[in-house]
C-alpha cells in the first residue's frame, strides 16, 4: 500500500505554531505516526485503507466519493494536524545524536523546563482529542455513508478498538456497573484523507 499523507508539511505549519524553519523529516514522521496510530484506530483499518486508496488514485475528488472528500477535508485533516503537533513536540525538545540523547538549544531562546513542556503536550493532546471526538461523532451518526467502517480485517484494527466511544482524560465518579449505567448509551466509532507532503 502506498504511503499517503493526508496533510502536507506546509499545512501543518500553517495551522499550528510550528516555525517555517523546522526540518521536514521531523514533520513527515510526526504526520505518519499520527495517521498510523490515532487516525487508523479511530477509522479502523478497512476505512483507513479505503481512504488511502482514494487519495492515492485521485478518486477522492470524484463525484461519487463526495462523502469521503467531506470526511477527509472536514474531519480527518484536523485530527491529523493536531496529533502531528502532539508527536512532533517530542522531537522539538530532544534529539538522538551520536553522543546520545540531547536537549535542543537555540541562541535565540532558553531551554524549556519539564513542567512547561508537559503543559504544552497536554494542551496539544486535548486539542487532538477534541477533533478526534468530533470525527468519531460524525462516523457514529453517518456510518451508513462509509461501508468500510465497522468492517473487520484479518490483519487490522476495528474502529475505536482501543477506546470505548469518546476519548477523554476526564474520570467520572460513576462506576460502569452502577444501577445508573446504561450500556446502550454509547457506541464505538472511526475516520481519513490525501494530500502529498510538500504540495
Amino acid at each position: 500500500m502506498a504511503q499517503v499523507y493526508f496533510i502536507s508539511e506546509t499545512k501543518l505549519k500553517d495551522y499550528t505554531s510550528i516555525n517555517d524553519n523546522v526540518d521536514s523529516g521531523t514533520l513527515r514522521q510526526a504526520i505518519r505516526t499520527a495517521q498510523l496510530i490515532n487516525l487508523q484506530e479511530t477509522l479502523g483499518t478497512s476505512l483507513y485503507n479505503e481512504l488511502v486508496d482514494l487519495v492515492d488514485t485521485g478518486d477522492i475528488t470524484g463525484a461519487t466519493n463526495s462523502n469521503y472528500r467531506t470526511l477527509l477535508d472536514d474531519y480527518v485533516v484536523d485530527v491529523v494536524i493536531q496529533y502531528s503537533l502532539f508527536y512532533a513536540l517530542d522531537d522539538f525538545i530532544y534529539k538522538f545524536m551520536n553522543v546520545g540523547l540531547v536537549q535542543g538549544f537555540s541562541e535565540q531562546g532558553s531551554s524549556l523546563d519539564i513542567s512547561t513542556f508537559k503543559m504544552i503536550k497536554n494542551s496539544a493532546r486535548d486539542r487532538a482529542e477534541f477533533f478526534d471526538n468530533r470525527l468519531r461523532e460524525h462516523l457514529f451518526n453517518n456510518e451508513n455513508l462509509y461501508p468500510a467502517y465497522k468492517t473487520s480485517t484479518t490483519d487490522g484494527t476495528l474502529p475505536g478498538a482501543n477506546t470505548d466511544g469518546i476519548i477523554s482524560s476526564i474520570v467520572l465518579d460513576t462506576p460502569m456497573y452502577s444501577k445508573d449505567y446504561d450500556p446502550t448509551c454509547c457506541k464505538d466509532y472511526p475516520y481519513k484523507a490525501k494530500y502529498q507532503v510538500g504540495k
